[in-house]
Protein backbone atom coordinates (compact mmCIF):
# COMPACT_ATOMS: atom_id res chain seq x y z
CA UNK A 1 0.00 0.00 0.00
CA UNK A 2 1.51 3.14 -1.09
CA UNK A 3 1.94 5.96 1.56
CA UNK A 4 -0.65 8.91 1.68
CA UNK A 5 0.37 12.16 0.27
CA UNK A 6 1.40 14.32 2.99
CA UNK A 7 2.46 17.97 3.82
CA UNK A 8 4.53 19.72 6.90
CA UNK A 9 2.63 22.88 7.77
CA UNK A 10 2.62 25.55 10.63
CA UNK A 11 -0.23 26.40 11.24
CA UNK A 12 -3.46 27.75 13.91
CA UNK A 13 -5.07 25.17 14.87
CA UNK A 14 -7.10 23.77 17.99
CA UNK A 15 -9.16 20.13 18.95
CA UNK A 16 -13.02 20.47 19.72
CA UNK A 17 -14.23 18.15 21.63
CA UNK A 18 -16.87 17.86 19.68
CA UNK A 19 -18.90 17.94 16.27
CA UNK A 20 -18.06 20.88 13.62
CA UNK A 21 -20.50 23.86 14.25
CA UNK A 22 -23.65 23.71 11.66
CA UNK A 23 -23.64 25.34 8.70
CA UNK A 24 -19.63 25.24 8.36
CA UNK A 25 -18.89 24.64 4.25
CA UNK A 26 -15.52 23.32 4.13
CA UNK A 27 -16.33 22.51 0.15
CA UNK A 28 -16.39 26.11 -0.23
CA UNK A 29 -13.35 26.61 2.42
CA UNK A 30 -11.30 24.68 0.23
CA UNK A 31 -12.65 26.19 -3.54
CA UNK A 32 -11.87 29.46 -2.75
CA UNK A 33 -8.23 28.70 -1.33
CA UNK A 34 -7.52 26.91 -4.27
CA UNK A 35 -8.60 30.02 -6.48
CA UNK A 36 -7.05 32.69 -3.73
CA UNK A 37 -3.40 30.25 -3.89
CA UNK A 38 -3.65 29.65 -7.52
CA UNK A 39 -1.32 30.09 -9.99
CA UNK A 40 -1.82 32.03 -13.30
CA UNK A 41 -4.84 29.74 -14.36
CA UNK A 42 -4.62 27.66 -17.10
CA UNK A 43 -7.34 28.49 -19.23
CA UNK A 44 -9.68 26.15 -21.21
CA UNK A 45 -10.71 26.85 -24.51
CA UNK A 46 -14.28 27.27 -23.30
CA UNK A 47 -13.36 29.52 -19.85
CA UNK A 48 -12.28 32.84 -21.00
CA UNK A 49 -10.29 34.97 -18.49
CA UNK A 50 -13.33 37.04 -17.68
CA UNK A 51 -15.28 33.95 -17.13
CA UNK A 52 -12.76 32.78 -14.70
CA UNK A 53 -12.45 36.32 -12.84
CA UNK A 54 -16.21 35.97 -12.70
CA UNK A 55 -16.14 32.77 -11.06
CA UNK A 56 -13.91 33.80 -8.57
CA UNK A 57 -15.46 37.27 -7.42
CA UNK A 58 -18.77 34.97 -7.41
CA UNK A 59 -16.99 32.47 -4.83
CA UNK A 60 -15.13 35.46 -2.86
CA UNK A 61 -18.11 36.93 -1.79
CA UNK A 62 -20.19 34.00 -1.44
CA UNK A 63 -17.81 33.44 1.50
CA UNK A 64 -17.39 36.68 2.65
CA UNK A 65 -21.02 36.76 3.56
CA UNK A 66 -20.91 33.93 4.96
CA UNK A 67 -18.00 34.76 7.23
CA UNK A 68 -19.17 37.89 7.64
CA UNK A 69 -22.37 36.23 9.45
CA UNK A 70 -20.47 34.13 11.50
CA UNK A 71 -17.46 36.52 12.57
CA UNK A 72 -19.97 39.57 13.62
CA UNK A 73 -21.09 36.64 16.02
CA UNK A 74 -18.16 35.89 17.55
CA UNK A 75 -14.42 37.88 18.29
CA UNK A 76 -12.31 35.00 19.06
CA UNK A 77 -8.24 34.93 18.69
CA UNK A 78 -6.75 32.56 16.68
CA UNK A 79 -5.66 29.73 18.52
CA UNK A 80 -1.64 29.07 18.72
CA UNK A 81 0.48 27.96 15.30
CA UNK A 82 1.96 24.08 15.84
CA UNK A 83 3.52 21.87 13.34
CA UNK A 84 0.99 19.86 11.78
CA UNK A 85 1.56 17.05 8.99
CA UNK A 86 -1.71 16.85 7.20
CA UNK A 87 -2.79 14.10 4.38
CA UNK A 88 -6.04 13.29 3.03
CA UNK A 89 -6.72 10.60 6.32
CA UNK A 90 -5.24 12.56 8.76
CA UNK A 91 -3.19 14.42 10.80
CA UNK A 92 -0.39 14.65 13.14
CA UNK A 93 0.42 17.75 15.45
CA UNK A 94 2.50 18.71 18.54
CA UNK A 95 -0.11 19.79 21.44
CA UNK A 96 0.82 21.77 24.38
CA UNK A 97 -1.62 18.96 26.38
CA UNK A 98 -2.52 15.15 25.85
CA UNK A 99 -5.50 14.40 24.55
CA UNK A 100 -7.58 11.54 25.16
CA UNK A 101 -7.24 8.32 23.08
CA UNK A 102 -10.34 7.31 21.38
CA UNK A 103 -11.83 10.68 21.45
CA UNK A 104 -14.20 11.59 18.67
CA UNK A 105 -14.46 15.25 17.80
CA UNK A 106 -13.25 18.18 15.64
CA UNK A 107 -9.80 19.09 14.11
CA UNK A 108 -10.02 22.63 13.56
CA UNK A 109 -7.58 23.98 10.97
CA UNK A 110 -6.63 27.93 10.22
CA UNK A 111 -5.59 27.76 6.34
CA UNK A 112 -5.04 30.78 5.50
CA UNK A 113 -4.46 34.34 6.79
CA UNK A 114 -6.49 35.58 3.84
CA UNK A 115 -9.42 33.31 4.76
CA UNK A 116 -10.67 33.84 8.60
CA UNK A 117 -12.94 31.01 8.74
CA UNK A 118 -11.63 27.96 9.92
CA UNK A 119 -11.82 24.13 8.48
CA UNK A 120 -13.42 21.88 10.72
CA UNK A 121 -12.69 18.11 10.11
CA UNK A 122 -14.10 15.40 12.19
CA UNK A 123 -11.88 13.64 13.75
CA UNK A 124 -10.91 10.37 15.73
CA UNK A 125 -7.78 10.49 18.36
CA UNK A 126 -5.75 7.67 17.19
CA UNK A 127 -2.61 8.08 19.43
CA UNK A 128 -1.28 10.55 22.05
CA UNK A 129 2.61 10.32 22.66
CA UNK A 130 4.87 12.52 25.01
CA UNK A 131 7.51 13.73 23.17
CA UNK A 132 9.88 16.49 23.47
CA UNK A 133 7.98 19.93 23.78
CA UNK A 134 4.39 18.56 24.11
CA UNK A 135 2.35 15.61 23.56
CA UNK A 136 2.26 14.22 19.73
CA UNK A 137 -1.28 13.65 18.40
CA UNK A 138 -2.35 11.58 15.61
CA UNK A 139 -5.68 11.42 14.30
CA UNK A 140 -7.63 10.34 11.66
CA UNK A 141 -10.44 12.06 10.03
CA UNK A 142 -14.17 10.40 10.00
CA UNK A 143 -17.35 11.11 8.53
CA UNK A 144 -15.86 13.24 5.66
CA UNK A 145 -18.22 13.23 2.64
CA UNK A 146 -16.82 12.58 -0.49
CA UNK A 147 -16.72 16.38 -2.20
CA UNK A 148 -15.22 17.39 0.79
CA UNK A 149 -12.40 14.24 0.86
CA UNK A 150 -11.72 15.42 -2.75
CA UNK A 151 -10.96 19.06 -2.40
CA UNK A 152 -8.78 18.03 0.68
CA UNK A 153 -6.55 15.91 -0.96
CA UNK A 154 -6.61 18.56 -4.13
CA UNK A 155 -5.16 21.32 -1.19
CA UNK A 156 -2.61 18.75 -0.09
CA UNK A 157 -1.44 17.64 -3.75
CA UNK A 158 -1.64 21.23 -4.68
CA UNK A 159 0.74 22.54 -1.83
CA UNK A 160 2.64 19.26 -1.60
CA UNK A 161 3.56 20.38 -5.77
CA UNK A 162 4.21 24.20 -4.35
CA UNK A 163 6.84 23.28 -1.63
CA UNK A 164 7.98 21.01 -4.35
CA UNK A 165 8.68 24.00 -6.78
CA UNK A 166 10.02 26.11 -4.49
CA UNK A 167 13.04 23.62 -3.18
CA UNK A 168 13.72 23.37 -6.95
CA UNK A 169 13.38 27.80 -7.60
CA UNK A 170 14.37 29.47 -3.87
CA UNK A 171 14.37 32.69 -5.69
CA UNK A 172 11.61 32.64 -7.78
CA UNK A 173 8.04 34.27 -6.71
Amino acid sequence: MAAALSIDLDLPLAWLHAAPPPGTDGVLLLRVLALLEAAPPHLDDEDGPEALRWQALEARVDLTLQLLGQLLARGEPLPPTRPLVLHGGGASWLAATALPVGDVGTLVLHLSPRIPQPLYLSAHIDSCLAEAGGWRVNCSFQHLDAELQDWLEKTIFRRHRREIFERKHPHDD
